[in-house]
């Protein structure tokens, strides 16, 4: 049996095939350097995604990077070289290659986003979603909880107004400005905007979900790493935009439990939404008078000491 000739190209093809993949997956798992603390149990699902599809585009940036390089060298016109180059129409089988591979890896991914999709819960008939209050037609992003055994989610109304976010727990008319969540238990944000389209993101759960006026949205997680993260406002919107930031605190429950009836002893504040008045805030004059409560003042107070 006679043994095939192994030329110089071909072994320079599969060693750089091989150095692309190692260099793919290498890119692809040490990523994590890069990214926020994974916080949320839905985290690890949205980061496995960005890593697979980090492996898939280095390689197909080092590979492309490669033969632009291979024949900007290889295949250039010698300087004495004054004839045309050779007529050539095509190459099928080339041409299949370059169509077939990246329709493969096309579908792989949309399969794999599709399956991250639905194990979030994104499309699922149950558990409300996103919805118009008249219409009730469905815009869902939430992340359920497919363990039967687990406990009941911690449903905490959110109010999003120009520039602060305010939350009801449950059992508590005391409306407060920041949040506190139990590690482990699954969470339910049912959100309401009461004047521009906001937007609830914390970098380290890897969520995000606009709130939008006229309309109740929801987004689930389950907190997973006990810290101190921030809530920040990811839609444009207003001047002060940068400044509606809160703090989330995941923590254990007996301390959420506590922190809750410290803010209960400290009374009922008035629908802030009512009264803030961002205009006023800073001291321009627009015949409102907004700064009408204690509760009220802390609620605004982060964008009083950043305009002035």
């Amino acid at each position: 049996m006679r043994i095939p000739r192994i030329t110089p190209n071909t072994s320079l093809l599969v060693v750089s095939t091989v150095l692309i993949v190692i260099a793919s997956v290498w890119a692809g798992q040490t990523v994590g350097w890069l990214m926020p603390v994974e916080a949320s149990k839905e985290a690890g699902q949205i980061d496995g995604l960005f890593r697979f599809m980090l492996i898939i585009a280095t390689g197909i940036f080092l590979g492309v990077q490669g033969v632009l390089l291979y024949s900007a060298f290889v295949f250039k016109r010698a300087k004495d070289d004054m004839g045309d180059g050779p007529n050539m129409h095509g190459n099928l089988r080339l041409e299949i290659l370059w169509t077939a591979i990246p329709t493969a890896l096309v579908l792989y991914l949309s399969i794999y986003s599709f399956e991250v999709f639905q194990l979030m819960g994104a499309s699922s008939p149950m558990g409300g979603g996103a919805h118009h209050e008249d219409s009730g037609l469905p815009i869902r992003f939430q992340a359920t909880n497919p363990d039967p055994a687990a406990p009941p989610p911690l449903i905490i109304a959110v109010e999003a107004v120009q520039y602060a976010w305010i939350f009801s727990y449950p059992g508590s008319e005391t409306q407060v400005s920041e949040l506190h969540l139990p590690i482990g238990r699954p969470v339910r944000m049912d959100m309401k905007s009461n004047d521009v389209i906001h937007a609830f993101w914390v970098p380290e759960f890897r969520l995000k979900q606009d709130v939008i006026p006229g309309r109740t949205t929801q987004v689930s997680f389950t907190p997973t790493k006990a810290g101190k993260y921030q809530l920040r406002c990811a839609e444009l919107c207003g001047a002060y935009h940068g400044g509606m930031v809160v703090d989330v605190i995941v923590e254990d429950k007996k301390d959420v439990d506590a922190w809750l009836k410290s803010q209960a002893s400290l009374g009922t504040s008035t629908r802030v939404a009512q009264l803030a008045d961002p205009a006023a805030a800073y001291g321009a004059t627009s015949g409102t008078t907004v700064l009408q409560s204690e509760q009220t003042r802390a609620l605004v107070g982060h964008l009083r000491a950043q305009g002035q």
